[in-house]
């Protein structure tokens, strides 16, 4: 679940805003900057550590041959052979999986309790990882299993794959994703909000809480684009924490997404480029697996393959698109923080409220325990969300560019204005 707001921030801009725009009466101070700077750089260190024991793992299983020992071990004769590659395909899911679980439980579970965001047990915590794991796991090998047992026709399979790829994927985001989390975090039908949407006029969207107070402390929310079913969900401790006018602009921020997606990048020249942009990134993405499959052809020989469709090579094959498709993740996520700053020009224009906007930046700061400022390599590969500074400033030019001019214009004399009537 993607949060409204990555919040980042520092301390001379928060400071600043204290004196220029104050926050709403009653929120609370400000989380410790050094404190949240020491979660943000634990944390980041940990989401590098997993990405590379991933990659190290995949790569490792076929470089040292036991991809090729499990491979044996799962050609049980008289069974199919779609079935054996399947069973090989979920060994090196459980392995890989095994090989990520300290990382993820000092990741997910231990540093959100060492700073206070998480106060679920270890048994409640370990049964939704096996259950994401189980679940999760077996999809990804079923979908696999056609590719892999098809490797050899790559050059002229591989537009179909992207295809089913992008066919495949809301349906394991909104489908498997919302009712797996549905067991874990129960969510209950909380309110419809209204908004007047440019070019497509008032429009009612339905809210839902999502109950998670009795695990962490993150308050949360986003929404659901998907048509005429399109919903917006925010956390319990967002809807406990927040006032009516704070709830209002986070509202209006993911009302911002809708207005982006389907007025914006539809109907404006500069939306329809933006809408461009995101199509030949994602174009991108499908390079990143065009090379991989080109890098294992030249790589088979030289590690003991003997053709690309050795299903030695697979784990090998899967770390190099991982790593190619990281390496242009901040394309992608530059682009997710220019949506994330139209989502919030749209909140402030609708609501015009940026006392609230700004009291709502303070509270997610701290609820969240953001760091208060990001390196460039989190940026780079992380950030998904503008920085806490940078929508600080854009309240404050929101508020300097609406503000009415109350000093009167300068008296030129009694000439000019006989002559200015005359005009």
């Amino acid at each position: 679940m993607s949060d409204i707001s990555h919040i980042l921030g520092m301390t001379s801009c928060a400071e600043t805003c204290q004196g220029d725009l104050l926050p709403a009466p009653g929120i609370a101070p400000a989380a410790d900057p050094e404190r949240s700077r020491r979660y943000g750089r634990a944390r980041f260190l940990l989401c590098l550590t997993e990405f590379g024991v991933l990659v190290g793992v995949l790569a490792l299983l076929t470089l040292t041959g036991a991809a090729r020992a499990l491979l044996g071990f799962c050609a049980t004769p008289g069974e199919p052979l779609w079935l054996q590659h399947l069973a090989y395909l979920v060994m090196i899911g459980v392995l890989t999986r095994a090989a990520l679980f300290p990382v993820q439980l000092l990741n997910e579970f231990w540093l959100e309790h060492r700073f206070g965001l998480s106060f679920e047990t270890f048994p409640a915590w370990f049964w939704q990882w096996l259950c994401r794991s189980a679940l999760f796991g077996v999809v990804v090998a079923a979908l696999l299993l056609p590719v892999a047992d098809t490797l050899r026709w790559w050059p002229y399979l591989f537009p179909a794959w992207c295809v089913v790829f992008l066919l495949v994927r809301p349906f394991l985001l909104h489908t498997l994703e919302q009712r797996l989390l549905n067991c874990f975090y129960p969510v209950r039908f909380l309110r419809n909000e209204t908004f007047t949407v440019p070019g497509l006029g008032k429009t009612t969207l339905p809210v839902y809480e999502v109950q998670v107070s009795h695990r962490t402390r993150r308050a949360e929310a986003r929404i659901q684009l998907r048509g005429k079913r399109s919903a917006i969900y925010v956390t319990d401790t967002l809807i406990e924490a927040f006032s009516d006018g704070e709830e209002r602009i986070v509202i209006a921020h993911e009302f911002g997404h809708l207005y982006d997606r389907e007025h914006l990048e539809s109907r404006t020249a500069a939306g329809v480029a933006q809408a461009q942009r995101k199509l030949m990134l994602g174009s991108v993405q499908v390079l990143a697996g065009a090379l991989a499959l080109l890098s294992m052809q030249f790589l088979a020989p030289r590690v003991g393959l003997a053709e690309i469709h050795d299903l030695a090579g697979f784990p090998l094959l899967a770390g190099l698109t991982l790593a190619l498709a990281t390496a242009i993740s901040p394309l992608l996520y530059a682009e997710a923080r220019q949506d994330e700053r139209d989502a919030d020009c749209y909140a402030l224009a609708v609501t015009g409220d940026v006392e609230n906007y700004v009291s709502v930046m303070h509270k997610l700061r701290q609820m969240n325990l953001e760091d208060t400022d990001s390196s460039a390599w989190s940026r780079l590969f992380f950030d998904t969300h503008p920085s806490y500074a940078e929508r600080i400033r854009l309240a404050l030019e929101y508020r300097r560019r609406m503000k009415p001019k109350t000093k009167p214009p300068a008296f030129r004399g009694w000439r000019h204005v006989q002559r200015h009537g005359r005009r």
